[in-house]
């Protein structure tokens, strides 16, 4: 009888003790935007990153076929876009034929300049003369005045240096010597200047060439005054059996020991009143006297 009252005492115990208590709080399910690193398999990171876009060779290759024009490019600086327009300026300059303006050797420059002073000459330096047309202009200009022994040039003319030095010299070496040894009892005391330097075309045309005057290295002279008697006019003289045909002859004969194109009066339709001499240069040296 006790044994079965032990046993009963046992199994009530066993009993009670299998009922959890009422205080045990019951575990509840997180959000699932609250899951702990715990939870998460071991290899996943915390936050799946957005894999990036990866290039397509395929459109590499599609892009390098694309003609010139269709490519993707960047702005160009500026520096970059100055550059582009002046070769794109240089470019249309070539297309149009554009003549640019002779510039001056410095050093040639400073030994004409001082040239002009030893003979005597007369004349200011000016700013460079910007033609408004097609290869008009002189660089580096003077304004020659006087050409040395004594002889004006009137008006006073805009030419370049070598212009200057060249009728300077021709006036020294021939038309003062040959004054004296044909009209002795004459000096001569100006050149009358027709034209030095004019923005136009040879012979005032329209159309053609560009004028040696237009570059200031041509002058024109019409008539050559004394202090006496009357100037000398420049006219066609091939026939003239006077002194003063003589001494035209002869001053417009050697000019072109001075110049490198010499028309003397009635050369031609447009050379019939006066002496027109430039400093054009022609391959291998060739002068152009008429």
């Amino acid at each position: 009888m006790p044994h079965r009252f032990v046993i009963l005492v046992a199994s009530l115990l066993l009993i009670s003790a299998s009922e959890p208590p009422d205080t045990v709080p019951v575990p509840q399910q997180k959000p699932a935007s609250e899951k702990t690193e715990e939870n998460k398999p071991a290899g996943v990171p915390a936050e799946a990153e957005t894999p990036k876009p990866q290039p397509n060779p395929e459109n590499n290759k599609q892009e390098e076929n694309k003609p010139e024009g269709d490519k993707a490019t960047t702005a160009p600086s500026t520096e970059e876009e100055d550059k582009s327009d002046d070769n794109k300026r240089d470019t249309e300059e070539k297309q149009e034929g554009v003549i640019p303006v002779e510039q001056e050797d410095p050093a040639e420059l400073q030994a004409c300049i001082t040239e002009l002073k030893t003979l005597g000459a007369e004349f200011k330096t000016l700013d460079t003369i910007k033609g408004a047309e097609n290869g008009c202009g002189i660089a580096s200009p003077i304004e020659l005045s006087s050409v040395g022994q004594g002889i004006k040039l009137n008006p006073a003319g805009p030419m370049r240096c070598e212009t200057a030095l060249a009728l300077s010299r021709w006036a020294k070496d021939m038309l003062v010597p040959s004054a004296r040894l044909s009209m002795p009892e004459r000096k001569i005391t100006a050149l009358a200047n027709a034209s030095t330097y004019v923005c136009r075309n040879r012979n005032s045309t329209k159309n053609g060439k560009i004028s040696e005057h237009a570059k200031g290295n041509a002058v024109d002279i019409s008539s050559i005054a004394f202090d006496k008697g009357d100037p000398l006019i420049m006219k066609p003289r091939d026939e003239d059996g006077s002194v003063e045909g003589a001494f035209q002859r002869t001053i417009t004969t050697a000019a072109c020991l001075f110049f490198k194109t010499v028309l003397s009066p009635g050369s031609d339709a447009t050379h019939q009143d006066h002496l027109h001499l430039d400093v054009l240069e022609r391959k291998g040296g060739y002068l152009y006297c008429r």
